[in-house]
């Protein structure tokens, strides 16, 4: 699971519910909503919440730290506590592919090219302790992201900051290292999330467990491993709209989503996050709401490419062919998921699924295996790290079952919690040779980038390839989608001779949530807009 992780949509085969598409054509990716039709029965996203009250969501995991520099930003992981606690400069709408400004009133290029770009802050905004939400505390966080004493999870985007200037308390004009027409899709994913700079400075190693954001909550008590409760910020910039509608929000830690799925249904949660296409299914059977996003990235099996035995490219593709994306749908998934063709969603306006890799060929892959152990007699032994989440335990027992059948081939699973998996499938760490990795990407850019560009601090798999940097780096120079779409088509053709990775299933992140919630807005890959949900009247 990487840190980026809004692109298309498919209305794949849907067994056994009704969907309802409330966005498509020209979007980047396609909300789906669980609305069953003529069902009157199911909840609904849409309406206008009361004053008050509380909510409780379930997420699979507890934070790796509730400092924006110190965990990821994804849906499973911190990114809707980080929401709550510091609200988004700017955040990309799955409804329209586009990005919109929250706290920013615009980010937008400002030179003759692409490499200027102008913020511009709403007024009157202050952080949790008081302070101003101003140009400077902007400078200052991005600025942090680059400083390697820090070891910023976001370091990677902010590597291409060259110069950030404050010219006045709401504006910060900004110059980058190279041109990138799509700075504000990375901004919205990456740097979006800023902290207040009189609590960094009063705590040099972090504020990872007394967080202080401009955002409509605050963090009120912390039980590890249990739940989290937050409370509402007198000092929110929207407070004279009565926003947030909430008094209170409670996350705890469920790692087992189908037991997630049940509580909703019982009324004992309100909400929480599927990225599993069977969880979320059953969930609109089950007459729940459900409010779907369909992006790129996927399900996958990533290499090191670099450290252990997956530095040889006949290894990985020898594991590749051994498998098969639709058995592991129908087996897995009850065929409600779709088997991806690479790491753009099938349905992108940048996917080529012509172009799709080489697998589930038995006996390509015993030729290969044999040459990896000659013949059996040289052992490819290696372990597959898991995060700690039923279905993908579930999928990664099945790889093993499939593999350990040829000759010299032994593999383990080690399953760690979701904190242990973020901090140790990194770029650079040799004591991974082979993980279940899930993107959940809306634009390619940064996602793509940053997952493939040997420049990435994000490049998990330490994959390097001068012709895919050369086609990502075109790609972001441009936002005309025929220009990027033979962009990415190169990138793809190459990663399928080099096989960094295999997806074998299409991402998707959806909210499952109860009768009493309404308002709900989901952003960038899954992330809850706080400050639009709440009870329903």
């Amino acid at each position: 699971m990487t840190r980026t992780s809004l692109l298309s949509l498919r209305t794949t085969r849907h067994r056994r519910r009704r969907i309802c598409v409330l966005a498509a054509t020209t979007v980047m990716a396609t909300v789906l909503a669980g609305c069953g039709g003529d069902d009157k029965t199911k909840p609904t996203a849409e309406g206008t919440p009361k004053q008050g009250g509380g909510l409780t969501m379930s997420l699979p995991g507890d934070s790796t730290s509730l400092d924006p520099y110190a965990t990821s930003f994804v849906n499973v992981a911190d990114g809707s506590r980080m929401s709550a606690l510091y609200d988004s400069l700017v955040y990309a709408d799955p409804l329209t592919g586009s990005v919109r400004p929250q706290l920013a009133e615009s980010l937008s290029i400002s030179g003759a090219k692409s490499d200027t770009w102008q913020l511009k802050l709403r007024p009157g905004v202050k952080f949790s302790d008081g302070s101003p939400f101003d140009a400077e505390a902007v400078r200052f966080n991005w600025d942090r992201h680059k400083d390697p004493k820090v070891r910023s999870f976001q370091a990677s985007a902010a590597m291409n900051l060259a110069q950030l200037t404050v010219v006045d308390p709401l504006t910060l004009d900004i110059k980058l290292v190279s041109e990138n027409a799509n700075f504000d899709h990375l901004v919205a994913r990456s740097l979006t999330f800023i902290a207040s700079p009189v609590a960094l400075k009063a705590n040099p190693g972090g504020i990872g467990d007394k967080p202080v954001g401009a955002g409509p909550f605050k963090l009120e008590r912390w039980e590890r491993g249990v739940r989290q409760t937050f409370v509402r910020n007198p000092e929110y910039w929207q407070k004279d709209k009565g926003l947030p509608h909430l008094d209170k929000l409670t996350i705890n830690v469920d790692t087992n989503v189908d037991h997630s799925i049940q509580e909703v249904e019982n009324g004992n949660i309100d909400l929480t996050v599927a990225v599993d296409p069977l969880a979320a299914a059953q969930a609109q059977d089950k007459k729940l709401g459900v409010q779907r996003i369909s992006l790129n990235g996927g399900q996958m099996v990533m290499f090191n490419t670099t450290f252990g035995p997956f530095k040889d490219l006949q290894a990985r593709r020898a594991v590749v062919n051994a498998l098969s994306s639709t058995e592991i749908n129908d087996k897995f998934f009850a065929g409600e998921g779709t088997p991806a063709k690479g790491i753009f969603a099938a349905a992108s306006p940048v996917a080529n699924i012509q172009l799709a890799a080489s697998e589930n060929d038995k006996e390509r892959a015993k030729q290969l295996f044999d040459n990896v152990t000659a013949g059996g007699t040289k052992k490819l032994k290696f372990t597959y790290m898991v995060p700690q989440a039923p279905a993908s335990i579930r999928v990664a027992e099945y790889i093993k079952s499939i593999l350990d059948t040829y000759p010299g081939v032994e593999m383990e699973v080690k399953i760690v919690d979701i904190a242990t998996y973020v901090t140790t499938v990194r770029a650079g760490n040799e004591t991974w040779a082979v993980a279940l990795n899930q993107n959940w990407i809306d634009d390619p850019e940064p996602g793509i980038y940053d997952f493939l560009h040997s420049g990435s601090l994000q490049n998990n798999s330490n994959y390097s390839n001068p012709a895919v940097d050369a086609a990502l780096e075109e790609a972001r120079r441009t936002t005309d989608p025929i220009k990027r779409r033979d962009a990415y088509t190169r990138v793809q053709l190459q990663v399928n001779k080099d096989m960094p990775y295999w997806v074998y299933q299409e991402a998707l992140a959806a909210a499952v949530y109860g009768p009493g919630v309404t308002g709900i807005q989901l952003i960038n890959d899954g992330v809850v807009l706080w400050d639009r949900i709440g009870t329903a009247k």
